[in-house]
């Protein structure tokens, strides 16, 4: 979104130099806008078992202070059970939950906004028959918000209205995890059943947004991210028996798949030039931490932190702030409340604060233009 609007902003102004009647040489050169992360939120999923709602937490960077229940004390509501995404884009936050079957749409301090009737800006996507249609993964791209439904579709948000205002089958129920490339959604089609027949990703063209086309991959697709270079990495679980998980590259180029390595993740992220993989050893309950080399195109068996300067051995999720690179991981051990360790591009340990929740999501940046 940022280097789109910036094109827009450089347009503006060349057509402004060529129309005006002063010397160009005179006119002030144009200065991309510097941005500042100033804040961060954390959405907690809560505890189906435990009965705890999600909870959303905001950390403020600067006065190194942690509010929690953000959500709950500006709107005097809960957000429900089973809080699973969200994201910031331009001057609103979109929060998923599935199990209450809500998108909750506010503006940056947590507060819901309004509808013309008066109503707050809550959708809860029902199907025909008045049945859940259950939000999972969201994301932001050109002016829409897209998110995946559980019932098998990928919904868009326009960002005016703040209303659905269109779907896209995606063949497949149990849509989890997808990642946009030149104007294309690739989304993972999970094996949730446990059928065997989760095992593609569906391609939307996010022009006539319809499904136009298929990537069979290792069984019951779940996480996915895209590099720099407009690659595609996929983890599959596998069928947690003869089948294991496996972790893959796809180019969307050819959309050859290549399996990196069987066993090595169940969580990743894309940084610059690494992708960051975790794996839960269920068997000595901790999380093994390493990464691919985007360069070498290898799998370094290494940490890419500082691990043993913060208790990060339940590792549960991971961030990478956009505009600094810093790296954000999400511990929790599935009943208290939960830790966000950050560190800088290096690996090197910078700080850590609790999430005032329980088994929190990730990170969700804030981030502000600096003024010169």
């Amino acid at each position: 979104m940022k280097k789109i609007l910036l094109k827009g902003i450089l347009f503006s102004t060349l057509m402004f130099s060529f129309m005006s009647c002063s010397d160009s040489e005179k006119d002030e050169p144009w200065v991309e806008p510097e941005y500042a992360t100033t804040g961060v939120y954390v959405l907690n999923s809560g505890s189906m078992s435990s009965k705890i709602d999600a909870a959303l937490t905001y950390y403020d960077n600067d006065k190194n202070i942690t509010t929690g229940d953000v959500f709950l004390n500006k709107n005097e509501i809960s957000l429900g059970n089973g809080g699973q995404d969200m994201v910031i884009y331009g001057s609103k936050m979109y929060i998923t939950v599935t199990q209450s079957n809500c998108i909750y749409i506010t503006d940056k301090t947590g507060k819901l906004l309004k509808y013309t009737d008066g109503t707050n800006t809550i959708i809860k996507p029902l199907n025909a028959s008045e049945q859940p249609r259950k939000p999972r993964s969201i994301e932001a791209y050109n002016g829409k918000v897209y998110v995946t439904l559980y019932d098998g579709n990928l919904a868009r948000i326009d960002t005016t209205t703040m209303k659905i205002d269109k779907l896209a089958s995606v063949d497949g129920t149990y849509p989890e995890e997808f990642a946009i490339v030149n104007n294309k959604a690739y989304v993972t089609i999970s094996d949730y059943m446990g059928t065997g027949a989760g095992k593609k990703l569906s391609i939307i063209d996010l022009s006539s947004f319809t499904k136009t086309g298929e990537i069979e991959v290792v069984v019951n697709p779940t996480k996915i991210r895209s590099d720099k270079n407009g690659n595609l990495y996929v983890i599959s679980n596998g069928n947690y028996s003869t089948i294991p998980s496996s972790l893959q590259k796809i180019s969307t180029s050819d959309n050859k798949v290549t399996v990196l390595g069987t066993d090595v993740a169940s969580n990743l992220e894309a940084g610059k030039d690494k992708i960051y993989l975790m794996k839960e050893d269920y068997t000595t309950m901790t999380t093994l931490l390493s990464y691919y080399d985007i360069a070498t195109n290898k799998i370094v068996d290494q940490a890419f932190v500082e691990a043993d300067k913060a208790d990060i051995k339940r590792a549960y999720n991971i961030t990478v702030d956009p505009i600094t690179e810093n790296i954000y991981i999400a511990t929790s051990d599935y009943k208290n409340e939960g830790g966000m360790h950050i560190y800088n591009s290096n690996g090197g340990y910078i700080k850590s604060f609790k999430t005032k929740g329980i088994n929190p999501m990730g990170a969700y940046f804030v981030t502000t233009e600096v003024k010169k």
